[in-house]
């Protein structure tokens, strides 16, 4: 129901992508304390709106797979805190507008931590999504998609699992 909206009403995809935007470069500013908080609230209100799925839209809560997934990256011996502050030092921000992930909790806590994302000049992001684990480590995921400044491509275009464009690689890979 969304997405026809907004392709039948092509003024409000502009508009709406023009408020992301806005979002986007708010979000870049918040403090860690801040982000946290918000994604906090998010993890307890999204599973909630999911099982609602009010106006048909079930993006809320994505399921990943576990350290078997495509997405996966890798594990690291630090904090969500450490793994964000590196993957910011390298040019990623803080990142609110996007769905909570979940995994299945063998290894620890199943929804996601923190997100944070990278916007390519070509309308695309790289988004990393964070998960702590009993031990004491990260998990550390991600992917590549539409950018969410173009709300159609983003909610119905294929993404591609992993980092193809190389900026997480790059940011855990300076801190090793």
């Amino acid at each position: 129901m969304i997405i026809e909206t907004l392709t039948d009403h092509p003024e409000l995809a502009v508009a709406l992508g023009l408020l992301l935007r806005g979002l986007l470069a708010w979000q870049r500013e918040l403090s860690w304390y801040e982000y946290r908080t918000l994604h906090g609230v998010k993890r307890l209100l999204f599973p909630t709106l999911e099982r609602m799925a009010p106006g048909g839209f079930t993006s809320f809560v994505n399921a990943k797979g576990g350290r078997d997934d495509a997405e996966f990256l890798e594990t690291r011996r630090a904090t969500i805190r450490g793994t964000v502050r590196t993957l910011r030092q390298a040019g990623g921000s803080l990142h609110l507008l996007n769905s909570v992930k979940r995994r299945p909790s063998e290894h620890g806590d199943p929804l996601s931590r923190a997100h944070v994302v990278w916007t390519h000049d070509d309308a695309k992001q790289t988004e990393c999504f964070i998960f702590s684990n009993t031990d004491g480590t990260v998990d550390v995921y991600s992917h590549h998609e539409d950018s969410v400044t173009d709300p159609v491509g983003h909610l119905t275009d294929k993404q591609t699992d992993g980092d193809p464009r190389g900026v997480v690689r790059e940011a855990l890979d300076r801190k090793s």
